[in-house]
């Protein structure tokens, strides 16, 4: 639109930090920034010529989106093999085309959690530079993983790049180290085994606390975070233990688990969407069936957990796994459907996939919320998506986007002066 100042009203707004509802909003943004967000009957609108006017009325207006685990250089569809044999440019490509299609879905933010070939951080600064169009990208690069936790073991005759694993206290070190080199906005590490690999077991822990507490010292060290990923009672307990800030699945949280998380400002980031759609599609997908029976074995378990956690009040982020089979990237909203399904109310899921998720990014001084100060991040839809959540999963609905005050997707007719 190319102006200096944005006002938009008529709309409901969302207040996802206070969990109001205001009905007759105005919004003013000025430059990247939020200058004003309220009533129309507290806030009086400014005038000029450089100003464009959006009719938000009958739509609501929330923050912009925030994914706190996505995949973006994966393709669902993809098997192993195909992965594989494909170049690194075009993975780049492909990462490229799929950050595009998570911000046309009203994402302004993602936290990428492990990418090979540094295919995130390319992405990330392409980004930034406006070279390709996509969210603001918090990058992790490659994850602190042991061997056999995480990729498959070939013959010794065939060699794999890019699939790097560490194997001792020393060798995290220095991974973790070349990653803060690299530039990577936080630190991802396997606590436990996945549940897709065959000689994996979700259920083992994969490093000693030594080797954790190695990782997370040096990550905050340098004030970055840390995420693990912790399926089991063990992973988890060993994540929990190390210091991590966000447990990624968390598929058994015991008691001791979700107070000591209470307790310490740990955040749950659940991922529910892949294991929802294996469910559905069970028999006709492709994956081999100890595949799909260990991993909804694992829903099974994850909802109980995702279930506690959440009435005890641990902080709950929306992660969707973008890029894992049968979650593609632009659909991502479908995550905060299934946390409703699971039990969260929906005013709560919409904090989960704002404010709280911006929380467990560290990034709550500047977006996930509509606020003056703050990063203008905002999406304007078409519905009410606290009267009906799915609402934020139809693409269409998602008329407006607007990221550091630009607005970048504009859907369905505005009156705009």
């Amino acid at each position: 639109m190319g102006a200096s100042k944005i006002i938009i009203t008529g709309g409901k707004l969302i207040d996802v930090e206070a969990g109001d509802i205001i009905e007759d909003s105005v919004i003013i943004i000025e430059d990247s920034r939020v200058t004003a967000a309220g009533s129309s009957n507290d806030i009086e609108l400014p005038t000029g010529a450089d100003i464009i006017k959006v009719d938000a009325s009958g739509r609501t207006t929330l923050p912009g989106l925030i994914d706190a685990h996505t995949h973006l250089q994966l393709v669902p569809a993809e098997n192993e093999h195909e992965t594989l044999i494909k170049s690194v440019p075009l993975k780049a490509i492909q990462a490229a085309s799929n950050a595009q299609k998570t911000l046309e879905a009203g994402f302004t933010t993602i936290r990428d959690l492990g990418a090979e070939h540094l295919v995130d951080l390319a992405v990330r600064d392409a980004i930034n530079d406006g070279f390709i169009i996509g969210p603001s990208v918090l990058a992790s690069g490659y994850k602190i993983a042991p061997t056999g936790a995480d990729f498959r073991i070939y013959p010794p005759e065939v060699k794999i790049s890019g699939q790097y694993t560490m194997d001792s206290a020393s060798e995290i070190r220095r991974a973790t180290r070349e990653l803060v080199a690299l530039g990577v906005d936080q630190i991802k590490i396997m606590t436990s085994g996945r549940t897709f690999r065959k000689t994996s077991s979700p259920d083992t822990k994969v490093y000693s606390l030594k080797e954790v507490k190695t990782a997370v010292e040096i990550a905050h060290d340098n004030g970055l975070k840390i995420s693990a990923h912790a399926h089991g009672a063990a992973g988890v307990k060993l994540a929990l233990e190390a210091g991590c800030d966000t447990i990624e699945h968390g598929t058994i949280l015991d008691k001791a688990d979700i107070e000591f998380m209470l307790e310490n400002n740990i955040y749950l980031v659940p991922t529910f969407s892949y294991s929802s759609n294996l469910k559905r599609l069970k028999g006709d997908s492709g994956i081999p069936d100890y595949s799909i029976n260990k991993a909804l074995s694992s829903r099974g378990k994850r909802l109980k957990s995702f279930q506690a956690a959440y009435q005890a009040g641990v902080k709950i982020a929306m992660g969707s796994d973008s890029g894992m089979p049968f979650v593609p990237h632009g659909t991502n909203a479908i995550e905060i459907i299934e946390m409703v399904k699971a039990g969260m109310s929906n005013l709560d899921a919409i904090r989960s996939a704002t404010i709280i998720a911006a929380g467990a990014l560290g990034i709550e001084d500047r977006t996930g919320s509509i606020r003056p100060g703050k990063d203008a991040d905002l999406i304007i839809v078409d519905g009410d998506p606290i009267k009906n959540i799915e609402v934020l999963s139809e693409i269409n609905n998602i008329e407006m986007i607007i990221k550091s005050g630009e607005p970048v997707i504009k859907r369905g007719e505005y009156t705009c002066g």
